[in-house]
């Protein structure tokens, strides 16, 4: 009692009490939609698919600013198909090709050598854990060709792992063969709730994980009794942050929030997200720096809005684009 009497006490202390200036400048922006540069609901590609979980990134190599890519997924006759997409505007998606079926969640690594590391969720009936896939070049992704896959094993829960989100990734020499890859994802905690877990895949062939027991305890103890679920790494100025969606309720879409975290995945703050027609549950955030057309470093950030909790017009995903000057 005295713990949780505590955090709330933290949690009253406003950001402007607690952080500095980048910090308090990151909140402001992430939390005012209509002061973005660029916001679009209900974002769909230009076959009218939906772009569920959309993960926005740039080449390493070769990048070409103002174009732009993302992965993400949707329901093709009931089943969960992972695809890539492309666009020059951040609004308009040209669909390029489907990577995987029975496949959600996914995010991208491109990689120093010019290669991409894919993560997503694969699911069979009853059955859900994490799959990787290594692609050697850019040319090869646009065209599905992978050249090395990896089937995470589940080691903390019998039935369902994912929704994984990159660490770090470190390339040897060698190719994929002498690779670090740490991983953050979820595990169906006593198949009650989604709890958070870490990971490494050394070599693309060497697991291990193990639960974040003392962040998800830490959450708990706050109130967030629901699903502890996906996550994003990003920077801004000098720090390094989480992005981490949290549910207060079990079984309550519309209690989803996002929690502004420190490099540890600790919580700093709980965004209020504020958006034209008053949308309050946001999950599923992601966040990639790209470089538009006129060679400026922006920050770009997805987000899904459950049924549960907002209009109808701001259901789906959530892009806007963050002002980076920070004055």
């Amino acid at each position: 009692m005295l713990f949780q009497l505590l955090w709330v006490l933290v949690l009253l202390v406003s950001p402007t009490d607690q952080f500095g200036d980048d910090t308090q400048a990151l909140v402001r922006q992430i939390e005012s939609v209509e002061d973005a540069e660029l916001y679009v609901f209900k974002l769909k590609d230009n076959r009218g698919g939906g772009m569920d979980c959309l993960k926005v990134f740039q080449p390493g190599f070769d990048r070409e600013p103002g174009v732009y890519y993302g992965v993400y997924h949707n329901f093709q006759q009931r089943i969960l198909v992972t695809h890539l997409a492309r666009s020059t505007d951040l609004v308009n998606w040209t669909h390029l090709v489907e990577l995987d079926s029975r496949a959600s969640q996914p995010t991208i690594h491109a990689c120093d050598n010019g290669g991409y590391v894919l993560a997503y969720e694969h699911d069979e009936p009853n059955s859900v854990w994490i799959r990787l896939r290594y692609y050697a070049s850019l040319s090869d992704l646009l065209v599905a060709k992978f050249q090395r896959q990896f089937d995470i094993p589940r080691s903390l829960a019998p039935t369902a792992e994912g929704t994984p989100s990159f660490e770090s990734v470190q390339i040897g020499e060698a190719g994929i063969e002498s690779s670090e890859i740490r991983v953050r994802f979820h595990y169906y905690w006593n198949g009650d709730v989604d709890q958070l877990a870490s990971g490494t895949l050394r070599n693309f062939e060497s697991w291990n994980a193990e639960s974040a027991t003392g962040l998800n305890s830490e959450l708990r103890d706050q109130g967030w009794l629901g699903n502890l679920g996906d996550r994003e790494k990003f920077t801004w100025g000098d720090e390094s942050y989480y992005l981490q969606e949290v549910q207060r309720t079990k079984g309550d879409w519309g209690s989803w929030r996002i929690g502004l975290c420190d490099l540890h995945g600790r919580l700093i703050q709980v965004l209020s997200i504020r958006t034209p027609g008053g949308s309050t549950a946001f999950s599923n955030p992601h966040a990639s720096w790209i470089c538009d057309k006129d060679n400026q470093q922006k920050l770009v950030l997805t987000l899904f809005l459950h049924s549960k909790g907002n209009p109808r017009e701001e259901t789906g995903v959530l892009l806007y684009l963050l002002k980076t000057n920070t004055e």
